[in-house]
């Protein structure tokens, strides 16, 4: 779903229009602003443009339709003195291509404050909504999960009205190094802090870190050279595609280990920006970030969850907020080298495994019970390949179906399906990766056994995750600096 809304733009004062209101039309800078939108739109495959029964709304976007060759659909139900529920009942599915709605302050403002967007644009309390801005709202579905404000830049000596520019707005090219318990992971995207992540680069290099430290507390010397080697790579990357903002945080593996902290000042010295290690709640706090920006959560509480190579991060939350989040060591490669010596799995393996899962999630279990979650949204490696062999196997490619329902029945199907399986047998599974193939029993086994010990219908699969949510909490800050004169 993406839908522009418009306010319409300047129009006659009403103590110097005589006629009825629903006839007030624009003065010449109110068509300086209409032209302006649709210079701003006009190129963005416009399916529908919609305005309040107003003539000042249908003034405002007739130059956008005009240039988009749409008609101009008038709907009383954004017009002046409408509610926002008759409002929602024109928004556009997620099928029906960018729309456009003009009309007035109030039904706008009461749009965002409905999905709870809009508040980073407050100014004395109050949202903004200039005559001839933009909101732009985007999500899925019917539910936006997130807002943009657009507003136009008054004429200059010589030049007409007009909307910022890209290279003139808040757009930072940002990159964030995870360091992880199973792999080191670069993702360098063009980035704004209303939630559009545009993927620019994507690395990954498998080290396990994770399993190296479950028998003993130190990561070892030759393992340790690696992961600054790989890290000191992956840094190269981020500054050949001209990075601006650079975001090294590292996860369970360097946080567990005895050496961890040393580990991370060695690969903070050769990219020269020092390594942040996240605690268990800030990884689960920026997985629910992400979480927020990518799948429509609207006002239900969720369930936010994250299984790693070394740890399962958990949250309960409900549009911006988080109310409770915690960290346990059930990442999959520490309890791959704990519990399993064979392939495949025993018997006796997989429910020693089980049983540390079910021991371990008992306080979870409570506060998941007290505060009943709608829906359970899971990020990770381990999640995502276990969608992909739902998808792959049905013929269709991974990348449009995110975020990925999993039912509870079909992730027992996966669990008894790979469990029992060879290394060998698992490599000739459509839509298995070479990479994930030794592990994903376990991480099915333990997501399984999660969704039987929460209660839970089954998982939402998203493809955002810690990256993308350490890369948005880190924007607003950014942007507001470099917009700074």
């Amino acid at each position: 779903m993406k839908i522009y809304l418009v306010r319409h733009g300047r129009a006659v004062p009403r103590g110097e229009w005589e006629g009825e209101d629903l006839l007030r039309p624009l003065v010449e800078r109110g068509e300086d602003e209409a032209r302006a939108i649709a210079d701003h739109l006009a190129g963005l495959g416009i399916a529908r443009v919609v305005a309040a029964p107003e003539l000042r709304c249908q003034q405002t976007v007739e130059p956008l339709a005009l240039a988009s060759r749409r008609s101009v659909h008038v709907d009383d139900r954004l017009g002046a003195g409408s509610n926002v529920q008759k409002a929602l009942e024109v928004l556009p599915s997620f099928d029906d291509g960018p729309t456009v709605l003009c009309s007035h302050a109030p039904l706008i403002v009461g749009l965002l404050r409905f999905f709870e967007l809009g508040e980073g644009e407050e100014r004395e309390g109050r949202i903004q909504c200039r005559k001839g801005s933009i909101w732009v709202l985007q999500g899925f579905g019917r539910t936006p999960t997130s807002a943009t404000y657009l507003e136009p830049l008054p004429p200059a000596k010589g030049r007409k009205v007009r909307f910022p520019a890209p290279e003139e707005s808040t757009v930072v090219r940002a990159a964030t190094l995870d360091l992880g318990s199973t792999s080191f992971n670069l993702l360098i995207a063009d980035a704004t802090p209303d939630g559009a992540i545009r993927p620019i680069v994507q690395e990954k290099v498998m080290l396990r870190l994770g399993a190296l430290i479950g028998a003993k507390p130190e990561i070892p010397e030759d393992a340790c050279a690696r992961a600054v080697e790989v890290g000191r790579a992956l840094c190269e990357v981020a500054r050949r595609e001209k990075v601006e903002l650079l975001l090294p945080v590292a996860t369970s593996a360097l946080r567990d280990a005895k050496n961890g902290g040393e580990v991370a000042r060695r690969i903070g010295s050769v990219i020269g920006k020092p390594v942040r290690i996240l605690s268990g709640e800030d990884e689960a706090h920026a997985i629910f970030r992400a979480f927020q920006a990518r799948v429509p959560l609207g006002k239900e509480r969720a369930l936010g969850l994250d299984l790693g190579g070394g740890s399962l991060e958990l949250a309960l939350g409900h549009g911006r907020a988080v109310e409770w989040a915690t960290t346990l060591p059930l990442g999959v490669v520490r309890l791959q080298g704990r519990f399993v010596k064979n392939d495949p799995m025993t018997p006796r393996e997989a429910r020693a495994i089980e049983e540390r899962v079910r021991a371990l999630l008992a306080p979870a279990r409570a506060e998941v019970s007290k505060r009943r979650p709608a829906l359970a949204v899971a990020a990770g490696g381990t999640a995502r390949a276990l969608a992909r062999l739902v998808v792959e196997a049905g013929g269709r490619g991974a990348r449009s179906v995110w975020p990925f329902p999993l039912p509870a029945a079909r992730l027992a199907e996966l669990r008894d399906a790979l469990v029992p399986s060879t290394h060998r047998q698992r490599l000739r599974m459509r839509g298995m990766r070479r990479g994930r193939a030794d592990l994903l029993p376990t991480g099915a086994l333990v997501l399984a056994t999660l969704v039987d010990e929460l209660g839970l219908a089954g998982l939402t699969v998203c493809d955002w995750g810690l990256r993308e949510g350490v890369m948005l909490d880190a924007l607003p800050a950014t942007a507001r600096k470099k917009a700074a004169p």
